[in-house]
Parts: C-alpha cells; structure tokens; sequence
C-alpha cells in the first residue's frame, strides 16, 4: 500500500511539472513564439512575442521561473541615488533580477512604499501620488513582497494599520496591486493607471512553490503592454495563486546572467538600452551553502 501511494505521489509530481513546463503554451499565451533557455539549474526563462494574438495587439513577454531552492533578496539602490536594475544585479552578484515596487525619480528619490531590507526599515507607505487617497492605503501598497531566509512570499494586506510592520522576514516592499489570492482573481479599480496599457513587471506564485517573475514590454508598436486586467489574466495562465503588480512603466526591467532580456521603454525605442534607475529590486542568487 505504501508502494502503491508512493508511485502515485511521484505520478502526480510529474504531472504537475508538465503541466508548470508547458503553462505557457496553452490558453491565452498559446499563440506566442517562445523560446526557453536554462539560466541555471531549477531557472528557466521564456520569452515569446506575440503578432497581435495576445488580447488583440503585439506583445512580448519574458517568463523566469524558479524552483524551490533558489535565495530571493529585496535589495535597495545606495542612498539618495537611483541605479538600474543591471547595476543592482551586477552589485550582489545575482543570477537574475527584476525591478521592484515604487519610488520617487527626483531628489531625494527613494522608495515611496514600505521598505525593509536585512531587518532595517529604509522607508515607510507615503501618500500615492497618484490616487491621493484621503483615507486607507493606496491600492499600490495593498500588497507585499517579502523574504524570509531567502525564500520570498506575495502577501496581501489585511486591515491592521501599518501591517507591513509586522511581516516576519528579513526583506519587505509592499506594492500593488494584487492580482491573485489563492487561486482567486482580485477586482481591480477602474482608473487610468490599471485600465491603459502600459509596460508591466509581477511576481507570482505557483502551488508547487515554483516563483514565477513576469515583465510584459509596451510603449512600442511591437508591444502594446497590458491593462491591468490583462496582466492578471496572463499570471492566472501562468499557474500563479499568488500574484501582485510591482512597478511597471519605464522601470520594466529584467536582468539575466548580467544581460537584460526585455526592452525597457525609456530610450522609445525595442532593445536593451533604455533601462530607468530604480529605487530597489528582487534578485535570485544561488542558495547559501
């Protein structure tokens, strides 16, 4: 009997890792021309560019997905300055990296959401800008990213005020909005920032524990980028329960074996070179011995 539910638990394993490999060439995203590449062991990115098939325009996206044993860390630029996604990696010598959550691009710069890094409180939520809300928290920091001994957790925010405070882990950013709660599809406001199309960075994660990291490029007739509506639906397709949106715009970046991969749109134009400085970002090095 213990044979018997021991060859199931392996059947059903590799079933599932099936289905995880091939997530991206079925429903929605089935229509893209993806390439795979192994980064390093348990680390697969696929990209795939779409010729007006996905949600009716051209679209490119890049797909990072990490098994369970990598180390995750939330890593801030050096003080009162900006440092591109590259630089960041470059300094913590990480496999790979993605742009983080939300931050001022003038003096005195700086993360403008919750910001914990190796325990230390470098920024609390400011006022959103943006939405300006008169009361509660913006929708951009009604989630988090966080790491607890290198492993990483998108989280949602509950309704104890300044909640984030009491995450229990090394590194914290919040952001948003969220996207996925265990299986379930967020609603998501109906205003400019959510409903236009714009370059996107996310983060996700399967059941398996396997961390998907998403950056969809925008701002060029070879890619549109999405809404936020579509985001979340190409985070369901990719199998995430959890998923939340991380900032996105000029600052969509992801950055591979030292390379970025995507097109940042800053420069206007589809290659590699129009990186924004960041305030923060989510790398992936290799576990700790």
């Amino acid at each position: 009997m213990n044979l018997l539910k021991n060859n199931l638990i392996v059947l059903a394993v590799l079933l599932l890792g099936c289905c995880t490999s091939t997530a991206q060439e079925s429903g929605i995203l089935a229509g893209g021309d993806w390439s795979e590449e192994t980064v390093a062991e348990g680390i697969v990115l696929r990209r795939a560019a779409f010729a007006e098939n996905l949600f009716g325009a051209n679209q490119y996206l890049c797909v990072l997905e990490i098994a369970p044993g990598a180390r995750f860390d939330i890593v801030p630029s050096v003080e009162k300055t900006l440092e591109t996604t590259s630089a960041l990696a470059a300094r913590y010598d990480a496999i790979a990296a993605i742009n983080g959550s939300f931050f001022n691009m003038r003096a005195p710069y700086g993360s403008v959401n919750y910001l914990r890094v190796d325990g230390a409180e470098l920024a609390p939520n400011a006022p959103d800008s943006y939405e300006n809300p008169r009361r509660g928290r913006s929708t951009r920091q009604t989630g988090a990213v966080a790491t607890f001994r290198g492993d990483i957790y998108v989280l949602k925010s509950d309704e104890i005020a300044r909640w984030e405070r009491d995450i229990e882990a090394e590194d914290v950013v919040t952001t948003g909005p969220m996207l996925l709660v265990a299986g379930e599809a967020e609603p998501q406001a109906k205003d400019k920032f959510n409903t236009n199309r714009h370059p996107r960075t996310a983060i996700g994660v399967r059941p398996d524990g396997t961390v998907v990291l998403l950056v969809a490029d925008g701002r060029n007739k070879q890619a549109a980028g999405l809404s936020m509506n579509e985001l979340l639906q190409v985070m369901q397709a990719l199998g995430c329960a959890d998923a939340v949106n991380l900032d996105g715009g000029g600052s969509t970046t992801m950055v591979v074996r030292g390379q970025v991969v995507n097109h940042p749109s800053d420069n206007k134009e589809f290659d590699a070179a129009g990186e924004r400085p960041v305030a923060n970002a989510i790398i992936v090095r290799q576990p700790t011995p």
